[in-house]
């Protein structure tokens, strides 16, 4: 099941990407742009209480969803706790 969800995220994905000039460019600005930000909320860990485990499943997600899907996870993490 967790296959075919992430089946379906990729298609989307792979939609949205599409449309754009540069198809490779795009994909991986936005994988950079997720795992930098997940990178940078780890880093500011440090002074606020607010933190993501990097494992490969918010590393995928990150790089699957980019900045939004790092702001759910920080919102999933407050909302959980």
């Amino acid at each position: 099941m967790v296959y075919g969800i992430g089946a379906v995220l990729l298609f989307i994905m792979l939609c949205v990407f599409k449309g754009s000039s540069s198809f490779v460019k795009s994909i991986f600005t936005s994988i950079i742009g997720g795992v930098g930000a997940l990178c940078a909320v780890n880093a500011l860990s440090y002074f606020i209480p607010l933190t993501v485990g990097v494992n490969w499943y918010t590393l995928g997600f990150s790089s699957m969803f980019s900045v939004p899907g790092v702001i759910f996870l920080l919102v999933s993490d407050v909302l959980l706790k």
